[in-house]
């Protein structure tokens, strides 16, 4: 996707949107309204063509709003409050470098069971399409999404569960523009 063009204010917004910012903290930092931060938030979802805030956060994150990226683990804390799905990977092999409780949770695995291990190890029914997935943003350091995408989690109590995700998976980049990891990012889907 080619960078957006962003006003000052659109970028103040952003950036801290990048770091898990929720309205009520973006609009003390920058002395303005949370209306005001809605209405800048509402603006951005439209320029980056995503109908989530974790989406649109993925699409900053893909297009370098996360400053000197060094991959390690403490630089993600800030998503782990957030009210969507946050993990990081790392090399090819898709490595959880970081996975926040919700994540965890609509998996149905403890953290320390994902935290270090390869995404095969780690989730082995993994469907080939979301292996495929990861491998193409990896490669090719293109955004992959899916909405409403089928899953099906084996519990660590031995019982399945099947839900709807709505998912993106994003390339995250050192500094000398290389993929290095992938940031995946999503919502689960309301039954109603």
């Amino acid at each position: 996707m080619a960078e957006q063009r962003l006003t000052a204010r659109q970028r103040d917004v952003a950036d801290r949107l990048a770091r898990g910012l929720a309205n009520k903290q973006i609009a003390a930092e920058l002395g303005i309204s949370e209306r005001s931060v809605k209405g800048h938030v509402s603006d951005l979802l439209r320029k980056f063509a995503t109908p989530s805030r974790g989406g649109l956060i993925a699409h900053l994150v893909a297009q370098g709003s996360q400053p000197s990226l060094t991959l390690d683990s403490s630089q993600f804390a800030q998503y782990e409050a957030v009210p969507f799905m946050v993990a990081v990977t790392t090399g090819p092999e898709h490595r959880f470098l970081f996975v926040n409780a919700l994540s965890a949770a609509v998996a149905g695995r403890r953290r320390d069971s994902l935290i270090g291990k390869p995404m095969k190890e780690a989730y082995p029914e993994l469907d080939p399409a979301f292996s495929s997935a990861l491998d193409s943003v990896y490669a090719t350091g293109r955004p992959w999404s899916a909405p409403e995408a089928p899953a099906t989690f084996p519990q660590d109590d031995g019982t399945t569960r099947q839900t709807r995700l709505n998912l993106l998976f994003a390339p995250l980049r050192d500094a000398s523009g290389r993929v290095v990891g992938l940031l995946h990012i999503g919502t689960e889907v309301e039954r109603g």
